[in-house]
């Protein structure tokens, strides 16, 4: 078996000269991976915006609920302003049915999460819903980032 590797290996090593030649430096705010907000180099804060599918609710019957919490990775910040919206799709986009809005400790669990739910109308109707999470640090900025949940098909009628 001949492997023909000319063309692409004189690309690739162009390619990797020219990336070698400039140098490394870190921004202000750079992002961590898996965060989902900038962290500043003065004040370290980096966290995750965390946040549950759309899901029957296990104690209130025909409803729709979903949660939205936040978790510490590192730095002195304690409580987070977590917002969440429980969305539906129509024919004109995105609807929001409710909003949760809370200030908690990291973490999740029941008191450590904000809420968002609707009852059912009816639990014929097929809908498409969504939940959008957005985490703000008590006593610092950043940036406009939200975490928006995969899309999960329910019957619950709104």
């Amino acid at each position: 078996m001949k492997i023909r590797i000319g063309g692409a290996s004189a690309v690739l090593a162009v390619l990797l000269a020219a990336a070698s030649t400039v140098p490394a430096h870190a921004d202000e705010h750079t992002t961590p991976a898996g965060s989902h907000r900038p962290v500043s180099t003065r004040d370290v804060h980096g966290f995750l915006t965390k946040g549950d599918y759309a899901h029957f609710s296990h104690t209130v019957r025909n409803t729709v609920n979903a949660h939205g919490w936040w978790k510490k990775l590192d730095g002195p910040a304690t409580h987070a302003k977590i917002t969440i919206w429980l969305q539906v799709q129509t024919s004109h986009g995105w609807r929001t049915l409710d909003k949760g809005v809370k200030t908690v400790p990291p973490g999740g669990g029941s008191n450590k999460r904000a809420v968002a739910n609707w009852k059912c109308t009816n639990l014929i109707v097929k809908n498409h819903f969504r939940t959008v999470v957005d985490a703000d640090i008590v006593g610092y900025p950043d940036g406009p980032e939200k975490l928006t949940t995969k899309t999960q098909t329910l019957y619950c009628g709104v």
